[in-house]
């Protein structure tokens, strides 16, 4: 007993400092990101200061995320679409940095658009081996070699490689452990890139690829984060909104909200729009008054009162991101409200009995979004293709009264089989009149519809003041025609005076844009490279018609026939 006693009365054992530096390099050299969370790594502030690195919500919900899956050991591809400075580079070049600097063997690429973004996010790792190296050495690993292209640390065997989007055989030239890909929506050739580099990545889970960026319209990045949110490839889509920044919020003055005075408001868009607006903002995210608040100082203060420059720079959603930047031809508010509904059927049209009968189908080639109803007239136009490769046909029916989406059809279709459907769509939608392109092989479905079909749309042309029928068959979309149609459909985006209802040809509104060259100029509007335009071309045909042919209140009564759904 008395051994047991003073054996208590003896001092405890006290860690000496060089124990606790062995302790933190034991800790960092277990788990390389404790140089982050632990507060070792220093950052120069937007203010110019040099302070240590203290991750803000956004950058604290992007480690844990990453963190996460690499604790269950799974494959890391992510893509991240974001708002301007949140801090997401900053981010990933310390986990970089952590990874690379404490363990052997890694080969880590930091890859940028442009080659001083590419320095930048370069010099930040420069910056953390420099300061460490000053407050914590126990916890570096000097360097063998640094220089404007690489940073390589001594005996570890690893490095830090920096290049540009623009060397598409830099993705190649090594085996990659760790990589970030800054601002690939500017990449010149993420294609290209993304073919090097994925080759040269091992699919095994301490490894990473993270590809960062604003949005930059519908470009080739737009078909990754599409593809990534439909599950289709091994990559994660991660958005991150405006409102998760924590510093983004602002105290209301005398319980008054900033005043939006110099908000720049249009004919079709008034104060007390923007208000409801932020009623519905703050309802959807659970947003607060002192975010509003802040809200409208930024857009104030930072946009110059553009609100579109604001939803650009700081997205709500990712379609809202994606809308609101690039060059998208149609008008970016009035395509904001633009809601793809859900088809209320799908299946095809078959001819049975002496009538044409819808049935439903899971995998049939039309999409409705309304049954033909009594009265109602209808407009089916149909834009040719030969079939083959990526070009698509396609095929939609417009409510003449209405001006709204009816049904559409899409694919690799043959001009026979899209002269069927526009027969079928047509005998079941009160025959309707159907308006082929008749260009190329749009000619073929033109013959065809005509022989089986008798109310099919004609050229009309205009001699002394009176409009005449020609005998030329469908719808020719020329040099003249093309921007009228173009144009017109614009107008009703603009005006919200069309529901274009279907989600393929919202998306395809969404990349049609208006390609320049060099200097500025116009030379084309057309879909997005790698992108479709057939359902736009026909929705812009159907206007022209209904245009041509209004709708006409019937005088005889009508018989609905028997079997067909109205």
């Amino acid at each position: 007993m008395k051994e047991l006693i003073e054996s208590k009365s003896m001092p405890r054992y006290q860690p000496t400092d060089i124990d606790l530096l062995k302790d933190e390099k034991a800790i960092v050299q277990s788990d390389p990101a404790f140089l982050i969370t632990g507060g070792f790594l220093h950052i120069k502030t937007k203010s110019g200061e040099l302070l240590h690195l203290k991750l803000n919500n956004v950058q604290k919900f992007v480690l844990e995320k990453i963190n996460k899956l690499r604790e269950q050991k799974k494959l890391i591809r992510l893509w991240i679409l974001k708002f301007r400075q949140g801090g997401i580079s900053t981010l990933i070049e310390a986990l970089i940095y952590a990874l690379t600097s404490q363990q052997e063997n890694r080969n880590s690429l930091i890859m940028a658009d442009e080659e001083d973004k590419s320095n930048y996010l370069f010099e930040m790792s420069k910056l953390y081996q420099e300061k460490l190296e000053e407050t914590d050495p126990h916890l570096i690993n000097p360097l063998k070699k640094s220089n404007a292209k690489q940073l390589e640390f001594e005996q570890l065997h690893s490095k830090i490689i920096i290049e540009t989007a623009r060397n598409v055989d830099a993705a190649r030239a090594f085996t990659y452990q760790y990589c970030h890909l800054s601002e690939v929506a500017r990449f010149p050739d993420l294609k290209g890139v993304l073919g090097a580099l994925m080759q040269s990545v091992p699919k095994y889970w301490d490894t990473f690829v993270i590809g960062e960026t604003t949005a930059n319209g519908m470009d080739e990045f737009y078909k990754e984060w599409q593809k990534a949110k439909k599950g289709k490839t091994d990559w994660l889509p991660l958005f991150i909104p405006w409102f998760w920044m924590d510093e983004y919020t602002l105290s209301l003055e005398n319980g008054q909200m900033y005043p939006i005075d110099e908000i720049n408001f249009s004919s079709d868009y008034s104060s007390y729009s923007f208000e409801l607006d932020e009623q519905k903002i703050k309802e959807e995210f659970g947003l607060s008054d002192e975010q509003l608040n802040w809200r409208r100082w930024c857009i104030v203060n930072n946009c110059g009162g553009d609100l579109n420059l604001f939803r650009q720079e700081y997205p709500s959603t990712d379609d809202e991101a994606f809308i609101m930047s690039g060059s998208m031809f149609f008008d970016k508010g009035g395509m904001e409200k633009q809601v793809p509904m859900i088809p209320i059927a799908r299946g095809d049209i078959f001819y049975e009995g002496m009538e044409y009968i819808f049935r439903e189908l899971p995998t049939g080639r039309i999409e409705v979004y309304e049954y033909p109803k009594f009265g109602e007239q209808y407009i089916i136009a149909s834009d040719a293709s030969e079939a083959v490769g990526l070009d698509e046909a396609a095929a939609l029916v417009l409510n003449k009264r209405l001006n709204t989406t009816a049904a559409i059809a899409h694919g690799n279709y043959s001009p026979e089989e899209l002269a069927e459907i526009g027969i079928s769509l047509g005998n079941w939608y009160n025959q309707g009149m159907i308006a082929p392109e008749n260009k190329n092989y749009g000619y073929m479905v033109c013959q065809l519809t005509h022989k089986k079909y008798g109310n099919i749309y004609k050229k009309i042309i205009t001699r002394k003041g009176e409009k005449e029928h020609t005998e030329e068959l469908g719808f020719n979309t020329n040099s003249v025609t093309r921007p009228q149609m173009l144009a017109e459909l614009n107008e009703e985006i603009k005006n919200s005076s069309t529901q274009l209802n279907a989600k393929a040809l919202i998306e395809e509104c969404r990349t049609f844009i208006t390609k320049r060259d060099d200097k500025g100029k116009v030379t084309k509007v057309e879909a997005q490279d790698g992108f479709q335009d057939g359902l736009v071309i026909c929705r812009c045909i159907a206007g022209m018609v209904r245009n041509q042919y209004p709708y006409l209140k019937q005088k005889k009564e009508f018989k609905p026939q028997a079997g067909k759904v109205y």
